[in-house]
């Protein structure tokens, strides 16, 4: 290859977005509307929640802050009502086999689970961390996202949840 054609083939590589890219959400921004497919093989899409608030959880199995907060948000959806608000939990870069598994595992949970096995998913939320929370509210945007779980953690989720009902 001539030194002319690398020069320009690296000059493209610059400037030409990765497909694989991780993008980063802002509050206010409209997320991606695909979260992947429930147990039955059909598509969860966020406008096929319009009106209410989704939250969507990016986890793993070996994330023991994420099955941690896992029941806690079913018990949200549960209290405030399916429908107000819908969990997604997006199984994140996981095997197929080992989904399969912890899937049994949380089977009494009512929460709607997918599977993001090799992070596209993720990359198009810029999911960097897990547990990363994201919350949309009823317009369909981006309301609250925070990566990681700990004790203070609903808190702050139900703060945003009791501001977003009540508008």
């Amino acid at each position: 290859m001539s030194r002319q054609k690398l020069l320009l083939l690296f000059i493209l590589m610059l400037f030409l977005p990765s497909v694989n890219a991780k993008q980063k959400l802002d509050i206010g921004d409209v997320p991606p509307n695909f979260l992947g497919k429930d147990k039955e093989g059909v598509a969860v899409k966020l406008e096929d929640n319009k009106g209410k608030i989704v939250i969507i959880s990016f986890w793993a199995s070996w994330c023991s802050p994420c099955l941690k907060e896992l029941p806690l948000l079913e018990g949200i959806q549960q209290q405030i009502g399916v429908d107000k608000v819908k969990v997604v939990a997006i199984n994140y870069k996981e095997s197929r086999k080992q989904y399969r598994h912890i899937k049994k595992k949380l089977s009494n949970l009512a929460l709607t689970l997918t599977h993001d096995k090799r992070g596209n998913l993720g990359n198009k939320f810029g999911v960097g961390g897990i547990p990363h929370l994201f919350i949309v509210g009823k317009n369909g945007k981006l309301i609250y996202q925070n990566v990681g779980y700990g004790d203070t953690s609903m808190d702050s989720i139900v703060k945003v949840l009791n501001k977003e009902l009540s508008s």
